[in-house]
């Protein structure tokens, strides 16, 4: 009996976007204890920074010397475009990114650019809410829960098992979006799933690098295989860049 088609891409790399602007009003505002971080820019329209741009030249010349890559998405936010752009910058030859709107950021509706104390403060009745349900099934009012993420980009994955088969496919998206492909290839429960999310040596970093290989001795058609979590591939020029770095070393 000739073996199954393979269903699955050759390489999937999955890349979070650079620093933004949001990453450090957020840092800052839990550092100082205010309640909010969104400024005047929607969330969509939030750049990089200076240094998320930097790390995103490095990350691209990582990636270029380890893949070709065929295909790549991007989700429509400005801070994964601007990611995506430099990436590619970097490549030998020319591949376009393409908008695909199931890989953007999670939507936090009311809650969102608010602190975990400006929750308890402007929302005492949501955050007892989410305190019950707990983090993976919690839907904010306007926004969306865990299962909701894994449902469009499970979707998406539909699509790339359709299209891409036996391709390189980049991908360039947001931190909930890194752990929810996890959750979906690696079948991982909401226990395992949070636990992961909870550990801080987990964090997902700034333009990190996580990518799965096709492993064809794996059932009959194969499937996509871990083969890095959150890689950091671009120097340390700070403290938070450094402290990313050591978590990724202490993972091995």
């Amino acid at each position: 009996m000739p073996p199954s088609p393979q269903k699955w891409m050759d390489h999937l790399v999955i890349v979070r976007h650079g620093e933004s602007q949001r990453n450090v009003r957020r840092a800052e505002a839990q550092r100082t204890g205010r309640l909010e971080y969104h400024g005047d820019v929607r969330d969509m329209d939030v750049a990089l920074t200076p240094r998320g741009i930097r790390q995103a030249e490095e990350t691209g010349k990582y990636l270029a010397r380890e893949f070709r890559f065929d295909r790549v998405f991007v989700s429509p936010y400005a801070r994964t475009i601007q990611t995506a752009d430099t990436l590619v910058k970097q490549f030998a030859y020319s591949v376009g990114p393409a908008i695909e709107e199931r890989i953007r950021e999670k939507e936090f509706g009311i809650l969102d650019g608010l602190t975990g104390q400006g929750i308890r403060s402007k929302y005492p009745d949501e955050w007892r809410r989410r305190e019950r349900e707990g983090k993976y099934y919690y839907r904010p009012p306007g926004g969306e829960s865990y299962p909701d993420v894994a449902l469009r980009v499970h979707s998406f994955l539909g699509t790339l098992a359709r299209d891409c088969r036996r391709q390189s496919v980049l991908l360039v998206c947001h931190s909930v979006v890194v752990l929810t492909f996890r959750r979906l290839l690696e079948r991982l429960t909401e226990k395992t799933l949070l636990a992961i999310d909870r550990d801080p040596e987990q964090d997902v970093c700034n333009c990190s690098v996580t990518w799965y290989a096709y492993d064809p001795s794996a059932g009959s058609r194969g499937r996509l295989a871990l083969r890095e979590f959150n890689g950091v591939h671009y120097p340390a020029s700070d403290a938070a860049t450094e402290e990313c770095r050591k978590k990724a070393e202490h993972r091995g």
